[in-house]
């Protein structure tokens, strides 16, 4: 009888389950909407019984959106609490937790150049630190430094930071977000959660109605043929604040080993990202403009990248 090794990608909306074989290779991959199950380990049982493979799991890594060194913690965007005891209980295995992010820093140690998009040329030194960054539901920060042969994750919590804003019409949506939150983090703009906040903010600040009432709708009307006003202009101040955003964190981390962007929002903007104000916004840091001109962005479109790390950073611990 095979047995496997069980990764998890665990975000704010979807658990994706897989199994993993001692080549490391995915298998039965499988998305489960948070919604639908109370708890993790309710999501984690169902996929092992759809699979018929609870018996066969001889470790798991679950890479998940929350303070993993917590042993109760709750996820910031969802019902979710998670009992560590009780995933453990429940699974009968060794789980490694991680963050959802250094799961995606993971993946970035080992991507090929087939599954990236260069966003902005530059020459990115081999050795050097890596950010990998990216809206989804939330939006993960995460380092890469070298590390003897291979590269090590640097993990944090750099999207719940304070905003900070780029220019004054920035400002102007910062003090409207005040007036809602004591603490506006870079996430309650720069994600699936945040963006429709980001919506009302523009339309308070230019004095527009606010009239959709979802994301999806709103990244679609903004890249239409004949785009919604108010729903171009929010997408095009997400990228402007975006680029911002992720010049800070390259400056935080040092990043001229280069920027890797993942999550869920980007490559469904990829066109758009590319003709906004992303990039130069990225390069409008005064004195530090050069050091950041010389940064390579780049758009992560592999499939699973998620998973993938969450295999990475089992097959690690389980060497060392």
């Amino acid at each position: 009888m095979c047995e496997y090794f069980l990764v998890a990608d665990v975000g704010a909306t979807n658990a994706r389950f897989a199994l993993v074989t001692d080549m490391g290779e995915l298998h039965k991959i499988a998305i489960f909407p948070c919604a639908d199950y109370p708890n993790l380990e309710s999501a984690m049982l169902a996929y092992l019984a759809q699979e018929n493979a609870q018996a066969l799991v001889r470790a798991a890594c679950i890479a998940i959106a929350g303070t993993v060194h917590q042993p109760i913690f709750k996820l910031a965007n969802n019902h979710w609490q998670v009992n560590k005891a009780h995933v453990h209980a429940a699974l009968g295995s060794e789980v490694l937790w991680i963050n959802d992010f250094t799961a995606q820093a993971w993946a970035m140690s080992q991507i090929t150049q087939s599954d990236l998009v260069t966003i902005k040329s530059g020459v990115d030194v081999s050795r050097g630190n890596r950010l990998v960054m990216g809206p989804g539901t939330g939006l993960g920060v995460a380092g890469l430094v070298a590390h003897g042969d291979g590269w090590l994750p640097v993990m944090g919590e750099g999207g719940h930071v304070g905003f900070a804003p780029g220019n004054a019409q920035h400002s102007e949506i910062l003090s409207c977000m005040w007036q809602q939150h004591e603490h506006v983090s870079a996430e309650r703009l720069l994600s699936g959660s945040g963006l429709m906040g980001l919506y009302a903010a523009v339309a308070h600040v230019s004095g527009q109605p606010a009239n959709l009432t979802d994301v999806a709708t709103l990244v679609q009307r903004a890249q239409g043929a004949t785009p919604d006003p108010l729903a171009l202009q929010t997408l095009s101040v997400f990228c402007s604040m975006l680029g911002h955003c992720v010049a800070n964190a390259a400056l935080l981390y040092g990043a001229v080993g280069g920027v890797y962007l993942t999550g869920g929002i980007l490559p469904r903007i990829e066109e758009f990202l590319m003709a906004s104000d992303f990039a130069h916004n990225f390069t409008h840091k005064g004195r530090l403009s050069s050091y950041l001109k010389d940064i390579p962005i780049f758009l992560c479109k592999a499939e699973q990248p998620g998973l993938q790390g969450a295999a990475i950073a089992l097959e690690q611990a389980l060497r060392s």
